[in-house]
């Protein structure tokens, strides 16, 4: 019900509860929550973020502040610290404070009249006993759920009806936030089976195209860049498609961001390629600091992502492919899951059939013969991100759906 004429409208509230991602730095899943928290807070919703763990390990830690502010987000560390311990005994201890923290937290932001909406960003497997009980202490407080897909969800139908309820991902869900088409289709579904009525957004990868400055096409040595997690499978297919890539242009260079250097090292000894790795055609970075990322995205003369044919690859969306497609660098990528609804082939990106080392380095080919031609496709991919992808585009529906869920409370 709309309010009266005149009468000042209520300012909704919504938190958003992380499993494992750290706030306000981190890689995907934190630029995730910090992109849709800002297009929340853009279109008037308080936005508050909490991290029921600890996310940092020691050595490589990104987050030290236990609650602070960041870009008018405000957030918290329930257990007290950011730093993972060394003791197992510790871990625990901080674990359960922390989860408890947090559910104190939510009832007194609800007795505050601050809290109309829980967001849950990571609905996974390791996630799942959590969320079970919090969604329970929600429901108990009157407070709706929105719960984020954003990859292959588990097969809870094949286990007795009892049973299957509970697992769900959407028991005691009041909203879904699909990353892709395929898992908007399976939310849908699956509330169906439930008996429930859950309102179903999609909201696609997002990125803020503000963040990455437009230069000029890189001239020299060229350089393609890969930039993701260690999945041995997709290593391996694009040391593979360097072969190839090599035969014509053996200055090329590979750089490998977010990849444990010992694993690439081992997979290209696998494949004959030590002298690669030897004259630094071959580089592996780990984890850069976002602006240097940035830098190394726009030093490309492609971003490579070629995903696999498999059910896992056709459900999710990786968000990589935003921020390469909003650095006018373009991107090399196979033709799977959310792929064709938004690029094409020769005009927004350069794709090819999943599984094929050939076809793949065969583009990969097409970018260093004809620098024009990619610079133009880079192009025409940033505008995709500008047209499609840019987060501030999604903070209407998103608010819409908190408002649907808060009034259904």
């Amino acid at each position: 019900m709309s309010p009266p004429v005149g009468a000042a409208r209520h300012r909704p509230h919504v938190v958003f509860v992380t499993r494992s991602c750290g706030f306000p730095e981190g890689m995907a899943a934190t630029n995730r929550v910090r992109l849709l928290g800002r297009a929340l807070l853009e279109h008037g919703v308080d936005v508050k973020v909490i991290c029921p763990r600890v996310t940092e390990r020691p050595g490589a830690v990104i987050n030290r502040r236990t609650r602070g502010v960041s870009e008018g987000i405000a957030f918290l560390y329930a257990p007290g610290c950011t730093v993972r311990s060394d003791s197992f005994v510790v871990r625990r201890s901080r674990e359960a404070r922390g989860f408890l923290v947090a559910l104190v937290c939510l009832a007194r932001l609800k007795r505050q009249g601050k809290l109309d909406c829980v967001y849950l960003p990571e609905v996974s497997k390791t996630w799942r006993p959590y969320a079970l009980v919090l969604r329970r202490w929600l429901d108990c407080l009157s407070v709706p759920v929105i719960a984020e897909v954003n990859e292959l969800p588990g097969s809870e139908a094949m286990l007795p009806e009892a049973v299957s309820r509970r697992l769900s991902h959407l028991d005691r869900v009041a909203g879904v936030v699909a990353i892709s088409g395929w898992l908007a289709d399976w939310a849908a579904a699956e509330a169906a089976r439930l008996g429930q009525h859950v309102e179903v957004a999609e909201v696609p990868i997002v990125v803020d195209v503000c963040e990455q400055e437009v230069t000029p096409y890189p001239q020299g040595t060229p350089m393609f860049v890969y930039s993701a997690s260690d999945y041995f499978d997709v290593v391996t297919f694009i040391l593979r498609a360097m072969k190839r890539v090599w035969k014509d242009h053996a200055e090329c260079r590979i750089t490998m961001t977010g990849v444990n250097p010992e694993v690439v090292a081992r997979l290209a000894v696998r494949e004959g390629l030590e002298s690669a790795l030897t004259d630094g055609r071959i580089a592996v970075t780990g984890y850069l600091e976002r602006r240097e990322l940035l830098l190394t995205y726009r030093s490309a003369a492609a971003l490579l992502i070629p995903l696999s044919d498999d059910l896992e690859s056709r459900a999710r969306f990786p968000s990589k492919i935003g921020e390469y497609l909003a650095s006018a660098r373009p991107v090399v990528t196979t033709d799977v899951g959310e792929i064709e609804r938004f690029l094409r082939d020769g005009e927004t990106a350069y794709v090819t059939a999943p599984g094929d080392v050939e076809a793949y380095g065969a583009k990969m080919l097409e970018v260093l013969n004809d620098p024009a031609r990619a610079s133009c496709v880079g192009a025409a991919g940033r505008r995709v991100a500008e047209d499609r992808l840019q987060y501030a585009l999604y903070g209407p529906s998103l608010a819409a759906l908190i408002d649907t869920v808060s009034v259904r409370a």
